[in-house]
């Protein structure tokens, strides 16, 4: 199976065993758009007053997706932002659906006289 590869970064906050594996799950739902050559950055930020701020950014050929989120939970954050960007993700594959269905050329039958 191919799997990304998985940067998990903490500032001011400790990424636990649980945490980690918690996001390698979710993550791990986005392999499927992906090849190991792709690098995922998850970065917990623990900010004042209980809430943390995550930040998601996949860096695939020459497109980044980017999620970002301030959450009381990390967990349902994790699962916000993994959202997110299979959001983007099928936006992006929907727009080039389009782009290549209009560059194909209409093949026009000619009436034989």
């Amino acid at each position: 199976m191919i799997t990304m590869k998985l940067d998990l970064t903490g500032i001011h906050i400790e990424v636990t065993d649980a945490i980690r594996d918690f996001t390698e799950k979710k993550i791990k739902k986005l392999d499927k758009f992906f090849d190991e050559n792709t690098i995922c950055h998850v970065t917990f930020t623990d900010k004042s007053k209980g809430k943390q701020r995550l930040d998601i950014r996949i860096e695939y050929k020459s497109r980044t997706y980017l999620a970002e989120s301030d959450t009381d939970n990390l967990y349902s954050g994790i699962e916000q932002l993994v959202s997110k960007i299979e959001g983007q993700i099928r936006k992006d594959k929907a727009m080039a659906e389009k782009a290549r269905k209009e560059t194909i050329p209409v093949v026009e039958e000619m009436d034989e006289e």
